[in-house]
């Protein structure tokens, strides 16, 4: 059947819908859709998660009761993201953490069996969180398809760019500076000409490169 997989959604997805009109469509639902399609088989081998800044008691329980557990929408520190996994890991799978009756050589087998089985997710430490020659290299980018001077041919390429941006800039430490950068790409949405969204790309960019410079110094 092959290794497992693990599948982290955000809760709020923006997608395009057949009119090229951007929507917003829960993620959560979508992820209980692919668990209902899957064959029993296959579905057993997947550990699918929510990620929501919405954190209620009830929001958490519809999370549960679509996928297989839930994580808060903030950033996770690389040293950190298997000791964040593991509980989750281990609910999905509680035959691996063994039984408070479970003589220590077995507990020490059933940790070990718990920490294989987490290492092979050992490289999510390569993308949690988001470098800045990461974010960089995302702005160039988006800067050459806006100097092509075709915005309105290559809008859904660069707003599919906007947003991966907008979630690189959210895995690091939220401060004023993360959420001013996370507010002006929202605000693209608002403008209707090529020339105002150069405007605003313009100066979203700059304010980008003096932050990233100022942080490195």
């Amino acid at each position: 059947i092959g290794d497992h997989v693990l599948l982290i959604a955000d809760e709020n997805l923006d997608v395009m819908d057949e009119a090229s009109k951007h929507i917003t469509i829960s993620g959560s639902q979508l992820v209980e859709s692919i668990r209902s399609r899957l064959l029993p088989e296959y579905e057993a081998r997947l550990v699918a998660l929510i990620r929501s800044a919405n954190d209620s008691s009830s929001d958490v329980a519809i999370y549960n009761s679509r996928a297989h557990g839930f994580l808060p929408k903030a950033p996770i520190k690389r040293g950190n993201v298997l000791e964040t996994l593991a509980p989750l890991w281990l609910a999905r799978y509680p035959q691996q953490a063994g039984s408070e009756a479970d003589s220590q050589s077995q507990r020490s087998r059933a940790d070990s069996m718990s920490t294989q089985s987490l290492e092979s997710f050992s490289s999510l430490n390569d993308f949690i969180v988001a470098t800045p020659i990461e974010i960089i290299q995302s702005v160039k980018e988006i800067d050459s398809l806006f100097s092509k001077g075709s915005i309105g041919e290559d809008w859904d390429i660069i707003w599919e760019k906007l947003h991966v941006l907008k979630g690189d800039l959210l895995t690091l430490h939220v401060g004023s500076k993360v959420i001013s950068a996370v507010g002006m790409i929202n605000s693209f949405r608002e403008l209707n000409s090529n020339e105002q969204l150069l405007e605003r790309w313009n100066l979203f960019r700059e304010n980008i490169s003096h932050w990233l410079h100022n942080s490195e110094e």
